[in-house]
């Protein structure tokens, strides 16, 4: 093949493509649009086949230029590739080592050379199953298409003693086809990865968008995929830049994180630990707002763990509360290892001492057995709670479906259990009628759940103040599902928490939103009370609403049943609807003090509608100042809690890093295309601005390449846009990837790759299975003669 395109004689027969370019080396060198020749076919007499471009002359070099470094050498060579119509690349450097410089350099076609055959190994199995003996195993060979056909177009520079470069060789003559303007931007030198693409691949990813659906993106932003500039695979490749760039260093780029916050917010808190052999295995962070936060909203805490939201499979743990549009907030967040007693009770002590020692009124978790442990520990005054959800749904289960199918035991056990109304007394009569009714007295779950109902029915701590904000981790069950919109499995610690602070930011936007609804508008009232006049003004519109349906059923379906006075205080027998139950209310026209027997008031923190009646009776037109909490009001956030972290906030605000300037570039950007937009004059003046700002920009950019002796790498792009730099010296080492009951899949190699599922989730995929006929009792069912039940039985008489 090599002879067949080996230059000829001048009477060979030469088929040339006539390129027309009559930019300069200037604006060629410094665009970043590849310009593509015109194919015009020229023969000449008979021979072999080549194809020469023809350019302007001020483009191609000729032998005896000079350049006054290599890289002025290579930039004229791709100015010339760019115009020609085909891709050049670097080859061979020779270096004179006493002068420490390149003596020869090699400039080619990027169709040099041939590509070396691979060898093909003998033997062995090709296909191997995962868990088998891979020694005879042979890799199946990747399909490739080659682009090398032994071009010899080249152009080689050597070393003077004067200290430039001079071209020794020009070869001119290619000997395949060039580049037509359809097919260059598919070429590598018609691609390129620019700063914008990497900030759409990085910011979408914050979001769990991934690199294919971001250059689709990119498309329909750009108008076409022409206008893009690069190429599906350079998406994925750079995600995949991204990860390796982290790799090793990634549990001490993400203390250094934490570090560089520490010193922007010194109100910002961290804390982590190490094993044995100094990998991460402990971490927790709260950030100013977080702490702020719970001392106004952390009367109620909840607490669960949720997988697969890195890597390591460690586990990730937020503290939730309620703020007052009854919304989810974060007061804090940690990442352990490990589900142990030691564990959690360095999360939970790590967390009080962030929060200056100050512990909630109740904290509630699942039934998981090391936090029981743990807490006690840690907690001294906080009531510990379970989950009643959690418990509940584990009833069908426990007590057999078709108990709860086919009965009322579930509605009749759900009525006794949910009730907040009732004392514990009539809940334990209420409870022993249920088992009795269904002949459950001796059963062993349920006997379990009676002895711990403390920790879980609501008629035990309905005296505890706010403590019907949050009866089930349901809010920390919902709070998990939104972190894992914008996490999963496969991120690296540092990618974790960009999402994280991401997901924090639109949680923060979201409260903003509803702060902004609740001070600048007022929702509508039903009726012409003062009472509901005034809540309209000083709640939240959430809280309000709740306030609102207590005010309608008070005002309009609850009376008095009795009255009458005992020692100053009035007391009135409010009854409500159809409903057998009256609800006391002890009235003290001194000082406005009510209390009612419901105690919904001190559940949640709002008036009942008992209460509402006699402050209507009574002529009151506001809402007495004992029963408005702060937490539920508009201007709750306002309050005042660590003046010298606001100071601190507000300092790091005003502070402007690189990101930062980046972001509020792209913005500026933005704003002048949608100012400029419809009107074709602005249009042209703001694209000749920019255009010519850019030239500007590359310019200096060229200069400033030269004195540096290169230009920004991938890695200045990266820590840019992630804000982290790699790191000089490891300390803290990557986690070991954990092994704990949510985590799904495993360390491979140790035995079971997948996690234990109960017999409720076996029943569930079990059922989405289609039936098949056994031959063993001729039956249609989830099993076979293998593993029919009637055999197990038989082989059981036996």
């Amino acid at each position: 093949m090599a002879s067949e395109f080996h230059h000829s004689s001048s009477s060979s027969l030469t088929e040339s493509n006539s390129v027309v370019d009559n930019e300069q080396y200037a604006s060629c060198s410094n665009s970043n649009v590849a310009v593509t020749p015109e194919v015009i076919p020229i023969l000449s007499p008979g021979g072999t086949r080549e194809w020469i471009p023809c350019c302007s002359d001020e483009l191609k070099p000729v032998v005896g230029m000079k350049f006054m470094s290599v890289e002025e050498g290579i930039s004229f060579y791709k100015a010339y590739s760019k115009a020609a119509g085909f891709v050049m690349r670097k080859s061979t450097a020779t270096k004179r080592k006493a002068l420490d410089v390149i003596a020869f350099q090699y400039c080619l076609c990027n169709k040099a050379g041939f590509k070396e055959k691979a060898i093909v190994k003998v033997g062995g199995m090709p296909n191997v199953k995962k868990g088998e003996g891979n020694e005879d195993k042979v890799p199946i060979p990747r399909r490739r298409l080659v682009t090398r056909v032994g071009c010899k177009a080249r152009m080689v520079m050597k070393y003077k003693n004067e200290g430039f470069y001079v071209v020794t060789e020009f070869r001119e003559p290619h000997v395949h086809a060039l580049y037509t303007p359809g097919c260059l931007k598919f070429q590598k030198a018609g691609r390129k990865m620019n700063i914008l693409h990497k900030k759409m691949i990085i910011d979408n990813s914050k979001v769990n968008i991934g690199p294919v659906k971001t250059f689709r993106l990119m498309k329909e932003l750009v108008g076409s995929y022409d206008n893009v500039g690069a190429s599906k695979q350079d998406f994925k490749n750079f995600h995949r830049d991204l990860k390796a760039y982290i790799e090793g260093s990634d549990a001490q780029m993400f203390v250094n994180n934490f570090q560089n916050k520490k010193l922007l917010w010194s109100a910002f808190f961290f804390d982590y630990e190490v094993d044995e052999d100094e990998q991460l295995c402990k971490a927790f962070w709260a950030d100013p707002i977080c702490r702020k936060n719970y001392a106004l909203f952390g009367d109620m805490v909840s607490f669960d763990t949720t997988f697969q939201t890195n890597r390591y499979n460690m586990i990730f743990g937020p503290f939730t509360g309620v703020d007052h549009h009854k919304k989810c907030v974060t007061f804090g967040a940690a990442l352990i290892a490990h589900e142990d007693i030691v564990s959690f009770e360095w999360v939970f002590r790590t967390f009080l001492k962030a929060m200056g020692g100050n512990e909630p009124a109740c904290l509630i978790t699942d039934e998981d057995p090391a936090m029981k442990i743990a807490i006690p520990k840690v907690f001294q005054t906080a009531e510990h709670r379970f989950c009643m959800w959690h418990i509940m749904k584990k009833m069908p289960e426990k007590v057999g479906r078709q108990i709860t199918q086919d009965t009322l035991f579930l509605n009749k056990i759900c009525k006794c259990v949910w009730s907040e109304e009732i004392e514990p007394t009539e809940f334990e009569e209420k409870w022993g009628k249920v088992l009795a009714e269904f002949k459950l007295q001796d059963h062993e779950w349920l006997k379990q759940l009676y002895e711990k109902r403390q920790m879980w029915i609501p008629a035990y701590f309905r005296d505890s103040f706010l403590c019907g904000i949050m009866r089930t981790t349901s809010r920390s069950e919902s709070e998990n599902n939104f972190y894992t919109k914008f996490t999963n499995p496969h991120l690296t610690l540092v990618e974790f928490y960009m999402r994280f602070e991401s997901a924090l930011d639109a949680q923060r936007h979201t409260q903003g939103q509803f702060d902004n609804d609740s001070k600048h508008k007022h929702p509508e009232c039903k009726t012409s009370f003062a009472l509901e006049k005034h809540a309209s003004k000083i709640y939240t519109v959430s809280v309000f609403y709740d306030f609102q349906e207590e005010l309608e059923i008070g005002c309009f379906h609850c009376g008095l049943e009795e009255y009458k006075k005992e020692n100053g205080f009035e007391i009135f027998t409010i009854r409500e609807g159809c409903r057998i139950r009256k609800f006391d209310v002890s009235f003290n026209p001194a000082n406005l003090d009510s209390k009612c027997m419901c105690k919904m008031f001190e559940r949640l923190g709002i008036p009942c509608r008992h209460m509402i009646w006699v402050w209507k009776a009574k002529m009151i037109e506001y809402i007495p100042d004992a029963y408005v909490l702060n937490r539920w009001t508009s201007l709750a956030t306002k309050t005042p809690i660590f003046d010298l972290e606001g100071n601190i906030l507000e300092a790091c605000v005003n502070f402007v890093d690189c990101k930062r300037m980046l972001n509020e570039l792209w913005s500026e950007i933005h704003t002048c295309v949608s100012l400029a937009q419809g009107n074709e004059e602005d249009l042209t003046d703001l694209v000749k601005n920019l255009k010519g700002l850019r030239l500007n920009l590359e310019a200096k950019k060229s200069s400033n390449n030269h004195e540096n002796n290169g230009s920004p790498s991938k890695a200045t792009d990266i820590e840019l846009l992630i804000g982290a730099t790699l790191p000089t010296e490891i300390v803290v080492k990557p986690p070991k990837i954990s092994k704990n009951k949510g985590t799904g899949v495993h360390v491979p190699g140790t035995g079971s790759d997948k996690r234990l599922k109960g017999d409720k989730e076996k029943a569930i995929e079990q059922s989405q299975k289609k039936k098949r006929l056994c031959r063993g009792c001729g039956e249609l069912g989830y099993h076979d003669i293998r593993n029919c039940p009637h055999k197990v039985k038989e082989n059981c008489k036996l």
